[in-house]
């Protein structure tokens, strides 16, 4: 079982659980590498929900999505964007899209996994679900590239903020996010949102900014998954 967890962002539609763990596993092992650090490929599962949003054209699915999309779009504002609306209107027209995306991750998390590492949309997926289950065994949360203190995903998480203050993830110990320069999906603060226990770390991924890789391969976010592991 996997002492690592890893949940991927929005628009992998076209990937599948293997495929991005043959991709992630070498960054994440170069991360843990600076701190000499090694894993097992049995260390480290996928946590994919990439196929929920995939299109079916044709269908009455997709004409739903085209009926909620306008509404969305208006309420997104400047989070919009083609793929992230899509995104964004799938959860909003099924209801019960949010108990899919953390059944998906109750699958993978047991009793070894002891790091969850969310990218980007997918860190406002691993919250939900760790804030869900307090008894779960994670003591360290990385989020990379995390939007969700913007302030639209931050409105509609769930659990929901109480008095403009996030709620902390469940039973977690510590959570390090981590930011890239020049990355636009994390230019909101999780400290702000959060509390002064987020420790927010800034590295540098180049001309990939939001890119899962480099966020997985820094010094950095290595640091935060040893000290994990080890706790």
């Amino acid at each position: 079982m996997a002492r690592i967890v890893l949940v991927h962002g929005a628009f992998n539609e076209l990937w599948g659980p293997n495929e991005l763990k043959a991709r992630w596993l070498p960054a994440v092992r170069d991360g843990l590498w600076h701190h000499g650090t090694e894993v097992s490929e049995h260390d480290v599962d996928v946590c994919f929900y990439g196929d929920l949003f995939r299109r079916h054209p044709g269908t009455e699915e997709e004409e739903l999505l085209e009926k909620a999309r306008p509404g969305i779009a208006e309420v997104l504002g400047d989070l919009d964007g083609a793929a992230a609306l899509d995104l964004v209107t799938v959860m909003t027209a099924e209801p019960e899209m949010r108990d899919r995306l953390r059944e998906r991750i109750e699958a993978v998390v047991h009793d070894d996994t002891r790091v969850l590492v969310a990218h980007s949309f997918g860190t406002v997926v691993a919250y939900s679900a760790l804030a869900a289950h307090p008894e779960w065994p994670v003591h360290t949360f990385v989020t990379l590239g995390s939007p969700i203190a913007a302030p639209k995903l931050f409105d509609s998480l769930d659990p929901a903020p109480v008095d403009g203050r996030g709620v902390w993830p469940g039973g977690v110990e510590r959570w390090v996010n981590v930011r890239a320069l020049n990355d636009k999906a994390c230019a909101s603060s999780l400290t702000d949102k959060f509390g002064p226990r987020v420790e927010e770390v800034f590295i540098d991924n180049g001309h990939r900014s939001h890119a899962p890789e480099p966020y997985l391969n820094s010094r950095r976010t290595g640091g935060a998954i040893a000290e994990g592991l080890r706790a």
